[in-house]
């Protein structure tokens, strides 16, 4: 099947799940949520849903939808077959070990930022986005964008974003780059990033995601295995384990702890 890009005009703006103020009456941070290649955003929002009910009281989980209509990705089907188109972030198909890089053609990275600057201005604004969360290919994208991000602070004295950690899952290296050129010699800035990083004991992609790991190791950098293959923890226990690291790498970037303005202890 041929991919083809969404018309701008026509495209949707997903938005955020629940979205809450805290006790002061600002906005509680929001993560930014990529989903996996071919797949969509009310897919990983259903995908997503364990950490969505641990942690909706601290964060605002918004969900970001590519522009590149596709074929359905691993595990859509039959499951997700009623949530039909599927899209991707970048055409290009991983290959598991055939380059240290990728690179992304420049129209295909500015279709990426638009569809992220989209979903963000119509929730709270991209100063609020204190966070990436992607599964899949959409972590391969989250390791990019924080690749980009330090590349910028490096550069240029400040980034256009203003992600404190990310997080991680089922994502194999190497990263998706939102540039034409990639020096791998940059990925010496990525262990400055507190980060989560976690796939299943049977993805066929772990080793990739291992390899992953190491590109942001650090004291700040905290990893899991659960469970099964490619796919979020499907276990209660697990999607708490993992909601755990959530919140000690945002601790680790400088965040604090708040609560909904509507909860009552």
């Amino acid at each position: 099947m041929t991919s083809t890009s969404k018309s701008t005009s026509t495209a949707t703006v997903p938005r955020s799940t629940r979205p809450t103020h805290d006790s002061s009456g600002a906005l509680l941070p929001a993560i930014l949520c990529l989903h996996g290649g071919g797949s969509n955003a009310t897919v990983f929002k259903i995908q997503a849903r364990r950490l969505i009910w641990t942690l909706e009281k601290q964060f605002r989980f918004v969900f970001a939808e590519a522009e590149i209509e596709g074929t359905p990705g691993f595990g859509m089907l039959p499951v997700f077959a009623s949530c039909a188109p599927f899209y991707r972030w970048v055409s290009r198909r991983f290959v598991a070990g055939e380059s240290e890089v990728e690179a992304t053609p420049g129209d295909e990275a500015a279709a990426v930022d638009e569809a992220l600057r989209r979903v963000m201005e119509a929730n709270g604004g991209v100063d609020s986005f204190k966070a990436v969360l992607g599964f899949s290919q959409g972590a391969r994208l989250a390791a990019g964008l924080l690749l980009r991000q330090k590349i910028e602070e490096r550069d240029l004295g400040r980034s256009q974003w203003n992600f404190a950690f990310g997080v991680m899952l089922g994502g194999p290296y190497p990263p998706i780059a939102l540039s034409e050129h990639v020096d791998p010699a940059d990925y010496a800035l990525l262990p400055t990033v507190p980060t989560v990083h976690a796939w299943g004991r049977d993805d066929h992609v772990r080793d990739g995601c291992a390899a992953l790991v190491k590109l942001f190791d650090s004291d700040h950098c905290f990893s899991m295995q659960y469970d099964g293959g490619h796919h979020l923890p499907l276990k209660d226990v697990e999607a708490k384990d993992l909601c755990d690291l959530i919140m000690a790498a945002w601790y680790a970037g400088g965040g604090r702890f708040d609560i909904a303005a509507d909860e009552r202890y």
